[in-house]
């Protein structure tokens, strides 16, 4: 009889071991999600080993380092020397895959453990000398445990629940009142919300050219600035320059545009000078390669949060990103559901708050329509953004709410007057909040705006 070879990918066990040669952030992804016990081939899991020595002592893992561990551990020669760990660096033409790669090596692991198991039971059914009942349970282990593996028992009694919630009342007593989650430098909207607290997913979602980024920016600074916590900006739309400029403009209150054509008054130079400097004491972070998956997302800012806790992400925008999985899917709109399903998950782990930026769809436009107040039904792909978001923001302007009646009232209405609709908050109140709208500048600000 013709001897099986059981399931495994070469090439995807040596493209993870390639991608985590050349990228920090694959070594995050890989060891977080499998094992060396998930290769098949006896060299690659000695490589995999030894990367995961170096990095349980925070150590680079690259060529020169996993050598000398490999040495170090006497496998170096039987993995096949530095010919073969030179053939892995060279395997891999980008690392922006290496997620899809770990997902075949750990899918082709468990299919072993599938087969394994089931030799188990067949030689266990033929041994007359067992009870029934003692193999058909250990049957059941052997499937379940296939099933657990790298997974957590998430059942938990009440009475952990309720001490945790209990010491968060206390929590909440001791800071008198304050905010329990992350300022958003808007007042009104702070207290609506209690702050973005860890683990929830906000979605922020307005018209095109309403001032989606713009918002998120302006809070993104406040985090940073004002409040000294770390912040993790994703964009997928604009270019780190160009954010950086719209910042620097909105904290420095100069005319975006004319800082575009260089044309600033002398006056201003100063402003965008000092407004550089505070953004510099910021602890704001930019990833603008237009290619951030959940996974990249996720094995990013598991970097940046090892050496400093996260108090922000934000993302620009969600229709812009690709699900990584595997399986195909039917519909865009299945696709979404699984981005924000991950998101929020990917928010809980990391125990920071998300900030995702959404569009709407054509119909809040449709001229039939006179009353342009978004709606959650206006989210573009909705159902699932709506039901994994704790927190949706829209932003509307003052003729979205109130027709005008003339263009001259139209224009003044948009330039300035606008609200931001808190039309979900899961553990509050839902709220029109006024705010003041300074395009020049790229700025929101809050509705005391108006007195000053």
């Amino acid at each position: 009889m013709e001897q099986r070879i059981p399931p495994h990918s070469v090439e995807a066990e040596q493209s993870v071991l390639g991608s985590m040669l050349l990228d920090r952030d694959a070594v995050i992804a890989a060891i977080g999600t499998i094992r060396a016990e998930d290769f098949y081939i006896a060299a690659n899991r000695m490589v995999f080993e030894a990367m995961t020595a170096l990095n349980q002592t925070d150590s680079a893992v690259d060529m020169v380092t996993v050598v000398d561990k490999m040495e170090q551990l006497g496998t170096l020669e039987k993995a096949g020397g530095m010919e073969y760990l030179a053939l892995l660096s060279r395997i891999v033409p980008t690392t922006a895959n290496v997620e899809y790669y770990i997902n075949i090596v750990k899918d082709r692991s468990t299919l072993r453990g599938v087969i394994q198991a089931g030799s188990q039971m067949v030689g266990s059914g033929f041994e007359a000398s067992r009870p029934a009942d003692e193999v058909i349970e250990q049957a059941h282990k052997s499937i379940y445990d296939l099933q657990m593996r790298g997974r957590q028992d998430s059942l938990r009694p009440i009475k952990e629940a309720l001490s945790a919630a209990s010491a968060r009342v206390m929590s909440a007593m001791e800071n008198n009142g304050k905010l329990m989650g992350v300022s958003t430098g808007f007042g009104e909207l702070d207290r609506v919300t209690g702050g973005f607290e860890k683990g929830q997913m906000v979605v922020l979602a307005a018209r095109p050219g309403r001032g989606k980024t713009s918002l998120a920016l302006n809070i993104a600074h406040n985090v940073a600035v004002r409040n000294e916590q770390t912040v993790a900006i994703f964009s997928l739309e604009m270019s780190a320059e160009d954010l950086a400029l719209r910042m620097m403009c909105a904290e420095a209150e100069v005319n975006l545009g004319d800082a575009r054509r260089g044309q600033i008054r002398d006056e201003d130079t100063g402003k965008l000078i000092e407004a550089m400097r505070r953004l510099n004491n910021g602890k704001l972070y930019i990833d603008a390669s237009g290619h951030a998956s959940v996974p990249e997302i996720r094995a990013r800012c598991m970097r940046l949060s090892a050496k400093e806790p996260l108090g922000l992400i934000v993302i620009d925008y969600l229709q812009l990103m690709q699900s990584t999985g595997s399986g195909r899917r039917e519909s865009r709109q299945q696709e979404v559901s699984e981005l924000t399903r991950s998101l929020k998950l990917l928010a809980g782990e990391l125990q920071c708050p998300i900030l995702v930026l959404s569009q709407l769809n054509r119909g809040v436009e449709s001229a039939n329509r006179r009353d342009r107040r978004p709606k959650l039904s206006d989210l573009r792909e909705s159902g699932s953004i709506e039901q994994d978001a704790d927190i949706v923001l829209f932003i509307a302007h003052k003729s979205d709410l109130e027709p005008p009646e003339d263009e001259e009232e139209e224009m003044d209405a948009v330039q300035n007057e606008a609200f931001l609709i808190v039309a979900k908050n899961r553990n509050g109140e839902t709220k029109d909040i006024p705010v003041y709208w300074l395009g020049e500048y790229t700025k929101f600000k809050g509705a005391s705006f108006r007195h000053e």
